[in-house]
């Protein structure tokens, strides 16, 4: 039986802190800075211009701002755009999968390429992959 003591009470807490913490400093920004771009109006001519091509997957105009953040920075920059934004549940799954194909790629695609894999060989196959799910659940998803 695991025996809790304040050792392992406080390696616990700190390592909660310090996590979310990390993830705070992504998060926070970015749901900040969509906020702004919402106040400002920007944020309303952003996702008008990217609704006909969000529509093809079942999403709004201003799910090209999680897919973007995803797609560019990373899951959290894309989670904090989600806590900011108004999406439904449906677009929310959604984006979700679409990132679990194609996310952080300002930084993986060129570790792929230190790796030895060619670089726009998986960027393609990484969107493509992602493009074709998020079709695929816009047509299905009710």
């Amino acid at each position: 039986m695991l025996e809790v003591n304040k050792k392992i009470l406080w390696k616990g807490t700190k390592t909660g802190l310090e996590t979310t913490w990390e993830l705070g400093k992504v998060i926070v920004p970015t749901a900040m800075l969509v906020a702004m771009f919402r106040a400002s109006g920007l944020l309303d001519s952003v996702t008008a211009f990217f609704a006909p091509y969000m529509g093809f997957f079942g999403l709004s105009g201003e799910a090209a701002i999680v897919l973007f953040s995803g797609f560019f920075v990373n899951l959290y920059a894309a989670a904090g755009s989600i806590m900011a934004l108004h999406l439904t549940i449906k677009e929310i799954t959604i984006c979700s999968v679409m990132l679990v194909f194609c996310h952080s790629l300002l930084v993986e695609l060129p570790i792929s390429q230190k790796a030895g894999s060619p670089m726009g060989y998986i960027f393609l196959i990484r969107l493509v992959c992602s493009l074709a799910v998020g079709w695929l659940l816009g047509v299905v998803l009710p």
